[in-house]
């Protein structure tokens, strides 16, 4: 399939694109959008109408801003994006595969409007996911976890998502990362609530425990752009505890290692209500968390998505 979408590429209408940061070649007629220091090689599948494509060029763009502006750079100084054709409206879901080379590939309707990319968020979580090396099997909770939390804080701020709006996401699933009657530690437990969101609260654990024993300023964003300073990447395959010891020495704490040792093989009780009042996070069912400025770990909360 991957080969059949490279030989279909089709050319850009550049008028289409002119003052938005997006590169086209004609000739070759390889789509190009550039941030942070690499590239990002777009193909579409056939199908695609001149004013979809543009559109769906100006998403990809704001995508990779947000990435690189989370990590400071790109994952990967070049990656190939298939935009595979579906039928009807919106963003699909989306796989990163690192095989023969790192590429995502995104389900995308062929009648997607231009403002049905706004609230998308398939795309930069994936792209997270080029920015950590692969892990074995049973750690899969931890690169879906880390790019179910990174995707929301970089659209923060990037500017997309309000932080009332992604902490009032975050309020509301993160119950469905609890441990439920038979679990056995994040290694031994591969539901979908334990993998996305066990994975997701593992990281906002870590990334306030960073804050509060050091820096407020330095926590799992810094640490993920250690991870990727020393060659971490999903063109790479690393243990588990080489990615987690690399995070951790990045901020200079000793967190990420202790906190799997504990979670890995057993289930651990988190009190979220308590976390949330530390935060000063207050869920309002679907609306927008109210947020307390005067919380006791408010500077924290501010700092994870400043």
């Amino acid at each position: 399939l991957r080969r059949r979408m490279i030989m279909r590429r089709r050319p850009l209408i550049l008028a289409a694109l002119l003052g938005t940061g997006v590169r086209a070649t004609a000739q070759s007629a390889v789509h190009e959008v550039r941030a942070g220091g690499g590239r990002i090689e777009v193909q579409f599948d056939e199908g695609f109408e001149p004013q979809t494509i543009a559109a769906a060029m100006l998403w990809v763009q704001r995508a990779a801003d947000t990435v690189s502006n989370f990590l400071g750079r790109l994952p990967l100084p070049r990656f190939e994006l298939v935009l595979q054709a579906t039928s009807g409206h919106g963003v699909g879901g989306g796989v990163a595969f690192a095989e023969p080379q790192p590429y995502v590939r995104v389900r995308l309707g062929l009648q997607t409007r231009r403002d049905e990319f706004a609230d998308d968020w398939v795309l930069v979580h994936e792209m997270m996911h080029l920015a950590v090396p692969r892990v074995p099997r049973p750690q899969r909770w931890l690169h879906e976890g880390i790019a179910t939390y990174a995707e929301g804080a970089a659209r923060v701020l990037a500017g997309t998502i309000s932080a009332a709006h992604w902490w009032g996401g975050l309020a509301r699933s993160m119950p469905h990362g609890l441990p439920q009657p038979g679990d056995r530690g994040l290694d031994h437990t591969p539901t979908w609530g334990r993998t996305y969101w066990g994975g997701a609260l593992f990281c906002l654990l870590a990334d306030v425990q960073m804050r509060c024993d050091g820096d407020v300023h330095r926590g799992l964003r810094q640490a993920l752009q250690g991870v990727m300073a020393a060659g971490g990447s999903y063109a790479e395959s690393w243990p588990v505890q080489r990615v987690l010891a690399t995070a951790d020495n990045a901020v200079a704490q000793h967190v990420l290692v202790p906190m799997y040792a504990r979670m890995r093989d057993q289930p651990q009780t988190v009190d979220l209500a308590a976390l949330w009042r530390s935060l000063g996070v207050a869920a309002q069912g679907a609306a927008p968390a109210r947020l307390a400025a005067d919380a006791a770990l408010a500077d924290v909360r501010r700092a994870i998505a400043a």
